[in-house]
């Protein structure tokens, strides 16, 4: 799926753990299973809470105030109704993965947000940003105590609730940048969590990010403790294919009064998907990838949201749609009294758009049942062809492929129909979206909205490739070697 161009950073509280590369061992057969002790939410009530929480979630940020990104600066003011979106946002999330969903904004957070999106936008995206020369002590210091406690983003495009985009983009978190730690999600995710402000602000500029946005996250008013073991994203039982996708990396937050630190080199995930009986097996063996299409699985023991991770994702997975359900089993934990546990759940997508569509039953042929938009073709490996050629297996709607190979050669052919006729440019950048710009290319979309374009001797491991599509819109792809990954345009 693309990913609206975006840069997210979370705040590290304990240093990285190293990955240890050790054999799982047989200990956990006798393990005793370990319910998480948070409901399952059903089909219906899943549904009435993204009618509720999200239905709205694409309106026009507004402000009552305007900021301004230079001097003299102003802090500015988001609109309520604005505010009320993205708190819906962090709501509906919560509430996927068993957590109540009564956040609430605070006044003071969301002025120390809103000081905070200003100060970030003034230089850098950081946790620590440099005081501007021509900034007032007290704005800063007060911008500044919001970074350091705030989940950050940014981005090239502004349409829509910027706000609602970071907290969807922090649910992500499974760009190379963040897939390891999963911070952000896992800050929203936290069970101590009570209080929230969002920041809104944007800048003029060509050459980076222009629009950003701040979401206080490291509170720990919530009155009582929370009775639970774990809380699973994707949840155990049903869950949106629309708030998933098949790059995003699942986890299981673990609560550190019930179990003892789990070991990279002894967790071990077991996935099974119940159409066709294809199983993944991740573990301290699995190749560390920062391709979206391929196996990953890691063990963070660090402080976001005030809870253990393990985070795991099966390779060539394709697609994800209604009717889908996937067995989970994780192995090797252990309780704080020494026991050993294991997790066993399933969780079963569906649509919020059609709650009652049944499963796939024929796991021979899926490309006979309905699929949703961002879904891959079943011929990935076809090599790109030259738009107009009338080729029936071309690329359908708003698809695009993005193979780049050994050798370094980017290949892209996509089908844009909304967009045809039109002018786009791919800007290529080394792996991180800081490292030097490499090369831009343009192409014209024909008649039929279709394109392919072939970029040689590249020279990186990994891409990042911002799609401009108009001058204030652009889309965020990261592509590895030996990578071939279709993207639905959205």
């Amino acid at each position: 799926m693309f990913i609206q161009k975006r840069y997210i950073r979370s705040l590290l509280s304990l240093p990285l753990a190293g990955l240890l590369f050790v054999l799982l061992g047989t200990q956990q057969i006798t393990a005793a299973p370990v319910d998480s002790l948070l409901p399952e939410r059903s089909e219906q009530e899943i549904s009435q809470k993204w009618t509720q929480w999200m239905s709205g979630k694409d309106q026009t940020a507004t402000f009552t105030q305007n900021p301004s990104t230079k001097a003299p600066y102003v802090a500015g003011v988001v609109s309520d109704s604005t505010l009320e979106q993205a708190l819906g946002a962090a709501n509906f999330y919560r509430y996927l993965s068993g957590l109540d969903g009564d956040l609430v904004l605070d006044a003071a957070l969301n002025r120390q947000a809103q000081h905070g999106a200003v100060v970030v936008s003034t230089g850098e995206l950081t946790h620590f940003p440099a005081r501007p020369a021509d900034m007032a002590k007290d704005f800063f210091d007060l911008g500044a105590k919001s970074t350091s406690s705030s989940n950050l983003y940014a981005s090239y495009g502004a349409q829509g609730n910027l706000a609602v985009k970071s907290v969807e983009a922090y649910m992500d978190d499974s760009d190379a940048s963040n897939i390891a730690a999963l911070g952000h999600r896992r800050w929203i995710l936290s069970p101590q969590l009570k209080k929230v402000g969002f920041g809104i602000a944007s800048r003029d500029n060509k050459n980076y990010a222009s629009h950003f946005s701040t979401m206080q996250v490291m509170d720990t008013s919530r009155s009582g403790k929370l009775n639970y073991n774990y809380n699973l994203y994707p949840n155990k039982g049903a869950f949106p294919i629309e708030a998933f996708n098949v790059s995003q990396a699942w986890s299981a937050q673990l609560n550190p009064d019930v179990f003892a630190k789990p070991s990279n080199s002894e967790v071990q995930v077991e996935i099974v998907r119940s159409s066709d009986q294809k199983t993944w097996v991740l573990g301290a063996k699995t190749p560390v990838s920062s391709d979206p299409a391929k196996a990953f699985f890691n063990v963070n023991t660090d402080g976001y949201g005030y809870n253990y991770a393990v985070i795991f994702r099966p390779d060539n997975l394709k697609s994800l749609k209604a009717g889908d359900t996937f067995n989970v089993r994780i192995t090797g934990l252990k309780k704080k009294d020494g026991s050993k546990a294991e997790i066993s759940y399933q969780t079963r997508f569906f649509s919020v758009s059609n709650p009652s569509q049944e499963p796939v039953t024929d796991p021979q042929n899926p490309g006979t049942e309905p699929q949703d938009p961002g879904t891959e073709p079943q011929d990935p490996g076809t090599e790109p062809q030259d738009p107009g050629t009338g080729n029936e297996d071309y690329l359908d709607n708003h698809l695009m492929q993005f193979e780049y190979t050994a050798d370094r050669t980017l290949k892209v052919r996509g089908t844009l129909t909304a967009y045809a006729g039109k002018t786009f440019s791919f800007q290529i950048h080394g792996p991180s979206p800081d490292e030097k710009h490499i090369r831009t290319v343009t192409v014209k979309l024909d008649a039929n909205g279709r394109f392919s374009l072939t970029v040689p001797n590249l020279g990186v491991s990994d891409l990042t490739i911002y799609l401009q599509v108009d001058p204030s819109f652009m889309y965020f792809i990261p592509t590895a070697s030996n990578s071939n990954v279709t993207y639905s345009f959205e």
